[in-house]
């Protein structure tokens, strides 16, 4: 079943009009100047000047193997105005629990715990990325000792975000015309 939206219900609708509010919030300094830059946030907590310096100087630190993949990341994270903008790649060894929920046309999907968490902002006291994440409750241990589980849970492993994975067909075909696809639908 595909479900369409249409008008001002839509989630792109919806986006575009956030997007023009929180433009305006810039313009008008709403979020305050940073303190390290001196130039307007973008967010409460974020500088869009500052944080997209600190994300390419790790652009070397990390890829998926897939340089249209690196590309796309590297692109939404200089991009991002906070921190519900950032793509981050997460690495196979970073999840728990991972668990198959079910196949559709063009991917397979799971559920996991990625164990650092989304990036929330940066701390200048620490100088490193303040990482979102809630303590993993019972249930996530109980369900590590099923066997149709993936990586699971160590006891020693406190703190996670669960996430939903889309494992794609034929992903090493992915090239700059679907990454353009995505972008149009979830970035813009």
């Amino acid at each position: 079943m595909r479900i369409f939206f249409s008008g001002e219900n839509s989630p792109h609708h919806r986006g575009e009009q956030h997007k023009c509010a929180n433009e305006k919030r810039i313009l008008n300094k709403s979020f305050g100047l940073c303190s390290d830059c001196n130039q307007p946030k973008t967010s409460s907590k974020w500088c869009q000047n500052c944080n997209s310096k600190r994300f390419q100087q790790d652009f070397n630190k990390w890829t998926s193997g897939n340089e249209f993949i690196d590309k796309f990341i590297q692109d939404a994270q200089l991009k991002a105005r906070n921190y519900k903008e950032v793509i981050e790649w997460i690495p196979y060894n970073h999840l728990r629990n991972i668990n198959y929920l079910a196949q559709g046309g063009f991917s397979i999907v799971y559920k996991a715990i990625w164990l650092d968490g989304n990036i929330w902002y940066w701390d200048s006291e620490k100088q490193q990325w303040k990482r979102h994440s809630e303590l993993i409750v019972h249930e996530d241990y109980e369900n590590a000792k099923q066997e149709n589980i993936e990586s699971p849970l160590n006891e020693n492993e406190k703190y996670g975000t669960n996430v939903v994975l889309k494992s794609l067909n034929n992903s090493s075909n992915i090239n700059d015309d679907f990454l353009n696809e995505v972008n149009k639908l979830y970035i813009n």
